[in-house]
């Protein structure tokens, strides 16, 4: 290998490589170069040191590389850089890498929930299955409401926290499966549309909507979050595209658990508007309101920050050097 020749090609990067290793703060962005430049620069020192180690231009890379190196890990970034990268950069952006599968999700959970609803209403025979008519109208007229007011709210909010939360955590470890999350919206979709008809067979319907939107409206929203993040982790298995399924699984099983941890926080704002908001004696809209907001937070959230982070290559995926090798280079 000439010397000369590979500084003379690899200067600009080198160069690039030793402003950024002198800077005292690095972007997002330019932490993602700095990566690239000084993994591509330690090849480089690896090569000249093998066939040129004396030279000038070996001494000179050398330099550099030890530079960044020190930048890379002389100082830890601390907790604080920990949690502001995954505040701002990592939830977000996996947030918004899922905005597809939710519309898709969203779609196939209401249509369920929907015709539910519809085919109960439409057909005494389906509504009779649905349980005696004395049990039916208990619910209509008393258990559902009394539910969200039979416990202390504080209890109750917790309860139905840890119960969301734990959900949302299976059914983005388990979308691997596929089956689970879509048996699961099944499932939730069913039990949302036979509430709603047997409380509109009994001319509660404005209970139905009072006592589920407002903390509704967000906990569907992480939930159905949640089932969008295990169906692109079982996509990406099934179809991984130009990547070896083993890698295409790991990115986005790696990138999409920032997406349940995200999750369990959500939700339990979500939880403290059932426990207190839901039950409460405030007016219908105001208590909708409140979950509108919510829900309305956390979508702007993932748009804001998530975009930008798309659009600059970053994801929820942690460091490239702590993911480990995909496959064994060979020269």
């Amino acid at each position: 290998m000439d010397p000369a020749l590979l500084a003379q090609l690899r200067a600009p990067s080198w160069d690039r490589l030793s402003r950024l290793a002198r800077a005292s703060r690095l972007s997002p962005a330019e932490a993602e170069e700095f990566l690239a430049l000084y993994r591509a620069a330690s090849k480089d020192l690896s090569a000249l040191q093998s066939s040129a180690p004396d030279s000038e231009i070996s001494l000179r890379l050398s330099n550099i590389v030890h530079r960044a190196r020190t930048q890379l890990t002389g100082v830890p970034a601390g907790a604080t850089a920990a949690v502001s990268r995954y505040f701002l950069v990592s939830l977000p952006a996996a947030l918004y890498s899922l905005r597809w599968y939710f519309v898709g999700v969203f779609a196939f959970f209401t249509a369920i929930a929907l015709a539910t609803t519809a085919w109960a209403l439409a057909d005494p025979h389906v509504m009779d299955l649905l349980g005696p008519e004395e049990a039916r109208r208990r619910l209509a007229e008393h258990d559902f409401v009394d539910y969200y007011r039979e416990h202390p709210n504080g209890f109750f909010a917790v309860g139905v926290w840890t119960n969301n939360a734990w959900l949302a955590i299976q059914w983005v470890v388990l979308g691997i499966t596929g089956a689970y999350v879509v048996l699961g919206l099944v499932s939730n979709a069913v039990n949302v549309g036979v509430s709603a008809a047997i409380l509109f067979d009994y001319g509660k319907g404005a209970d139905f909507f009072a006592f589920i939107l407002p903390h509704g409206i967000p906990e569907v929203t992480c939930i159905l979050l949640a089932a969008a993040a295990g169906l692109k982790i079982f996509t990406a298995w099934m179809i991984p595209g130009p990547r070896r399924r083993s890698a295409a699984l790991a990115l986005e099983a790696r990138s999409l658990i920032a997406v349940a941890l995200g999750l369990v926080l959500f939700l339990f704002c979500s939880g403290l508007i059932e426990g207190f908001v839901t039950p409460s004696h405030l007016p219908v809209a105001v208590k909708i309101a409140l979950g509108l907001l919510l829900a309305s937070g956390i979508v702007a959230y993932a748009l804001a920050l998530g975009r930008p982070a798309e659009r600059a290559g970053l994801s929820g995926d942690i460091a490239r050097e702590r993911a480990g090798y995909d496959i064994v280079a060979v020269d």
